[in-house]
């Protein structure tokens, strides 16, 4: 029988940063019992550190809820709500991007909004909606 003998390997010097905000994770389904819809909800804290070396700050959180109703297909629907921040000496930026997916019998229903703010205040934003014809999905 062989038998492999592998050297140790090379690491750097893990990242050094300073734990601003803990990161989370949670996953929940909820049932509404008087309409029936059933929503799964998640929820990514990535937490928020600054980076010990050049003291840039960032942190993200992800949003995301699925429903359906168990008997209807075209009820589905998904939303999301991303935010992201990068902060250092003195400037603040941060992201809010939302989604919203839905469809009927012919199309898919698409919905989305983008704000970006510096030092909490909003400096630019778009809205985007579009339906897709299902051709035949």
């Amino acid at each position: 029988m062989d038998e492999w003998a592998f050297e140790q390997p090379q690491t750097d010097t893990p990242w050094q940063v300073d734990t601003l905000r803990e990161g989370s994770n949670s996953r929940k389904t909820v049932t509404d019992w008087t309409t029936g819809v059933v929503t799964l909800e998640i929820v990514d804290d990535f937490g928020k550190v600054k980076d010990s070396d050049h003291g840039l700050i960032n942190g993200s959180i992800a949003r995301e809820w699925w429903s359906i109703h168990p008997d209807d297909p075209l009820s589905a629907h998904g939303r999301t709500h991303w935010t992201d921040e990068l902060e250092r000496e003195g400037i603040a930026l941060r992201t809010e991007a939302t989604s919203e997916m839905s469809c009927d019998a012919t199309h898919f229903h698409l919905k989305a909004r983008l704000e970006a703010f510096e030092n909490d205040e909003l400096i630019f934003e778009k809205d985007v909606q579009r339906s897709i014809l299902r051709d035949n999905l």
